[in-house]
Order: C-alpha cells, then structure tokens, then sequence
C-alpha cells in the first residue's frame, strides 16, 4: 500500500492543476472530519481536548484550500475523486461504529470517535510525510510539515484512550486499521486511473500546442 500510495502522489505532483485539485480533495476529507467531529463530540460545548481537535481540523481544512488556491492561481471548486474520498470517510466511520458495537453490545459515541480519529491520524502519518516528500512546492511541504506536527500533538492522547477502551471488552485496535485499509486501499484504487489519465490527456494537449487541459472532476455538492 505505501508503494502505491507513494507512486500516485509522485504522479500527481508532477502537474500544478492536479495537485491544487488534490490539496482541495484533502481540504474535503478534513472538512468531514471536522464536521463530523462537531455533529457527534462537539454537538454541545466539548472539553478542551475535543474543541483542541475540531480546531485543528477545521485549520487543515482551511490551510489546504488556501493552498490549492496558490498552486492553482485562484480558488477553483474541483477535486480528485472527491465522491470516493467521502465514500472512504462514510464507511469508515459507519464500519468501525458497527464493528465496535459489536463488541460492546451498544452504540458508544466517544468510542466511535476515537476509534475514526485513530484510524485516520495513523493514515495521516503515512499519507502526508509520503506527500512532502514527493511535492516539489515549498509552501505545500512547509505546511504538511505543520499539520503532522499536530496531528500528532493529539494522536497519542486519542491513540491511547482508544485502546484502553478496546481492551476493557476484548478487542483489538489491529482489527479496525485492517478495516481502514482496506477502505483507504479502494479509495487508492480509483484515484490511481484518475491520475494517470488526467497526466495523459495533459501530455496529449502539450504536444498538441494546446497547452496542458485538465478535465475537472465533479464537484461536491
């Protein structure tokens, strides 16, 4: 999966118009994941480590449409893949909240909380240091830089609470980053095809005189 992973944000990274669209489909991911956080948590004044977390997130949002912006020249409204990255979110959340409930015969809203910021903050620190790395953008790499310093800033305190909680009632937190694999695995799979078509009609418009076209992904509505 890390190969993968590394060699489609490699790709991308290569074309400033996919790689605005990309910084605005993580834009999208981080706005569900706030969102999420404020309908469940935080849908009554939360403690300080919940609001600390809703805060960050909301940041991330904002700090990556701001830079999908800068690398596009103006603030544009497509993404890539964004109907498989809110698919990937959506199960996730809803798969972990059903495994767990399993396990402890009742819905347990902190605990679904926990067990989909872990998830995903493990994700985060393979997704964005591989990012980083393969963007040729200084602000980009400035900013992955600040946003996994505080992702993890939270992850532990999260991480832990989470696997305290697992092991009361006989789980295993191995069991649900099995399951965000998988689902993060689909999500790869469409994005890889997505890439590699839109770098061919790029290359195909280039040697045309035309100059490079990107072919918009649909908006979220």
């Amino acid at each position: 999966m890390r190969d993968r992973i590394q060699a489609v944000l490699r790709q991308l990274a290569q074309s400033p118009e996919l790689e605005a669209r990309w910084l605005h489909t993580l834009s999208l991911m981080e706005f569900i994941g706030a969102r999420k956080i404020s309908r469940t948590v935080a849908d009554r004044h939360p403690s300080l480590e919940v609001l600390g977390h809703l805060s960050d997130e909301t940041r991330h949002a904002f700090a990556f449409k701001r830079l999908s912006a800068e690398v596009a020249g103006g603030e544009i409204t497509t993404f890539l893949c964004p109907e498989a990255a809110g698919r990937y979110f959506q199960a996730l959340d809803h798969e972990l909240a059903t495994w767990a409930t399993a396990h402890t015969g009742k819905a347990d809203v902190y605990l679904h909380y926990l067990l989909t910021t872990t998830t995903i903050e493990r994700r985060a620190m393979v997704l964005y240091p591989l990012y980083k790395a393969a963007s040729r953008n200084a602000s980009v790499r400035e900013e992955l830089g600040r946003v996994v310093t505080e992702e993890q800033g939270h992850r532990r305190t999260i991480e832990d609470a989470c696997v305290e909680r697992l092991s009361a009632v006989g789980a295993s937190l191995d069991e649900a980053l099995a399951l965000e694999e998988r689902l993060f695995g689909a999500f790869i799979a469409e994005l890889e095809p997505v890439v590699a078509k839109e770098l061919s009609l790029q290359v195909i418009a280039s040697s045309d005189g035309a100059g490079p076209t990107v072919r918009a992904s649909s908006a979220v509505k």
